[in-house]
């Protein structure tokens, strides 16, 4: 009788096992697509390269306040997509734009020290930016939809 029992103990966690096996690989090893962060990805994009185009024609001191929206406005897109189960790879590619030691910081502390940046280093950073950013809403629009 006691091996009828633990068979049925047994047989029950496997059986448990099994279950949440099956179900844990019927879910989705990345986020859903998310249409609140599609449409903030491209609005972030339109900014950023908007601000990139102000650098051109604007010192950066006056400029300040568009810097600080469009800075609060990645720390607010980096926040929802670590918030975001499953969302490692969107969360790093913001992580990218918002380091310290990575290209957009490395824009503003260029624009910063030189008041203003040439047409042509704008325009390469321009193309920079909307790059990094194609590649969030690349992988935002690539993800399976409920």
């Amino acid at each position: 009788m006691t091996n009828v029992l633990k068979f049925r103990k047994n047989g029950f966690y496997l059986l448990l096992l099994f279950l949440y096996t099956t179900f844990n690989s019927c879910s989705p090893s990345i986020a859903l697509y998310d249409q609140h962060a599609y449409t903030q990805a491209t609005s972030l994009k339109v900014d950023l390269q908007n601000l990139v185009e102000e650098s051109k024609s604007v010192v950066f001191k006056d400029a300040k306040a568009d810097i600080d929206k469009v800075n609060t406005q990645l720390e607010k897109e980096y926040e929802y997509a670590k918030g975001r189960s499953k969302n490692t790879i969107s969360t790093k590619q913001y992580g990218i734009l918002r380091d310290e030691n990575n290209f957009y910081k490395s824009f503003l502390k260029t624009w910063e020290s030189q008041g203003k940046l040439s047409p042509a280093a704008a325009n390469e950073v321009k193309i920079k930016i909307g790059q990094l950013i194609d590649e969030i809403i690349k992988l935002e629009n690539f993800k399976g939809k409920d």
